[in-house]
């Protein structure tokens, strides 16, 4: 499986909602629900069903209300780091929280890269 890169530098590859829906493991979606609901917000399995940030269909209802996501499709990017306002106030306010601390690592990565071409 190769990855899929979220517009937030996320690697949706490596998160359990996406290889559980991959697996259609209705029984590991319903335990992923359970783990990722709170006070605030409540999951069940279909909201977590994911084929990837850029799917149009099928993506974990936290993801569709992200605006990191909307701006960078309005913009028609693969993810941030192709941004010409890249680290941008959506994005340091993301990387503040609980995102994964290797997403601006790889988009780090990318941008470099893409500085190279």
């Amino acid at each position: 499986m190769s990855n899929i890169i979220a517009y937030c530098g996320l690697n949706c590859s490596d998160c359990p909602a996406y290889i559980a829906t991959q697996n259609n493991d209705t029984n590991k979606l319903e335990e992923i629900a359970k783990k990722w609901s709170n006070e605030e917000m409540q999951f069940k399995a279909n909201d977590i069903l994911c084929d990837g940030c850029h799917s149009d269909d099928r993506i974990f209802k936290w993801c569709k209300e992200c605006d990191i996501k909307s701006c960078a499709r309005v913009k028609g990017l693969e993810n941030c780091a192709y941004c010409k306002d890249y680290l941008c106030e959506l994005l340091n306010i993301a990387f503040g929280k609980n995102i994964d601390p290797s997403a601006k690592q790889r988009l780090d990565e990318i941008r470099k890269n893409i500085e190279l071409l």
